[in-house]
């Protein structure tokens, strides 16, 4: 459809609407939605109706015109690893020692040297006497005395 370039113009200049809504492209011809702040947009940045009408292009003809750039991925290749094996030599840290706690009187002194005694269940049991105690010889435990 063919719009009349001066019925447009002279509806817009008197009420600031157009014949229609819509504008035709001058390359396609297809019409394309323009009124109201949309119209008035594209007035500006034409700078008047009159070259608006003369020279408007639509979105898929500006696209058209353009060179499309593609976007190219190079997928890299992943490095292969090699096996590192490293030569580590065990560590001892401590030695482990399979003896029972009245066979050792250092852990025992080690133990008891802070408040804690070696047998509770002893101290209490024999109404707080640690006499007749395994651990009584090598006890540094504070109850003791008492």
């Amino acid at each position: 459809m063919k719009i009349n370039k001066e019925e447009f113009i002279k509806s817009y200049n008197a009420t600031g609407k157009g014949t229609s809504n819509k504008i035709p492209c001058t390359k396609c011809q297809t019409e394309i939605t323009a009124f109201g702040s949309n119209l008035e947009g594209k007035i500006k940045k034409a700078g008047s109706l009159e070259i608006l009408l003369d020279t408007f292009t639509c979105r898929s003809c500006k696209s058209q015109g353009k060179v499309k750039t593609v976007k190219v991925t190079v997928k890299r290749e992943k490095k292969v690893e090699e096996e590192v094996v490293y030569d580590i030599p065990k560590m001892k840290i401590s030695e482990k020692r399979d003896v029972y706690l009245k066979d050792a009187p250092d852990i025992m002194e080690s133990i008891s040297g802070n408040g804690t005694c070696l047998s509770p269940n002893y101290y209490l049991d024999h109404a707080k006497n640690c006499k007749g105690c395994a651990f009584y010889s090598h006890c540094q435990c504070a109850l003791k005395a008492a």
